[in-house]
């Protein structure tokens, strides 16, 4: 099989189970009584995938993620401003990369 129909394949596949899973979660959700905790838990879940997905970097990611994650994380307690805290963490990673090469 040609490896640019393997990954259209994976690509429509992928896009085809996220399509399902949001018209089943609209679905089942509207079944559900919306008490004040299940709104706190549906309004923090988005935070909580993106800490797993940046704490899963830094775990396999060496220094320079590492040093970019705290640089972001530091600016953002200081500033308060996501884009500032980004652009600190994209400085951050692209000035080691730039001087360990």
């Amino acid at each position: 099989m040609d490896a640019s129909v393997f990954g259209y394949g994976t690509i429509a596949l992928m896009a085809l189970v996220v399509y399902a899973t949001r018209i089943a979660g609209s679905e089942l959700m509207s079944h559900v009584a919306m008490t004040p905790r299940i709104e706190a838990v549906l309004k923090t879940m988005a935070s909580s995938v993106l800490v797993a997905i940046v704490v899963s970097e830094c775990a396999r990611g060496g220094m320079r993620t590492s040093l970019a994650v705290l640089a972001a994380i530091c600016v953002m307690l200081v500033v308060r401003n996501a884009y500032a805290a980004m652009s600190a963490g994209v400085a951050i990673a692209a000035a080691c990369t730039f001087l360990v090469s």
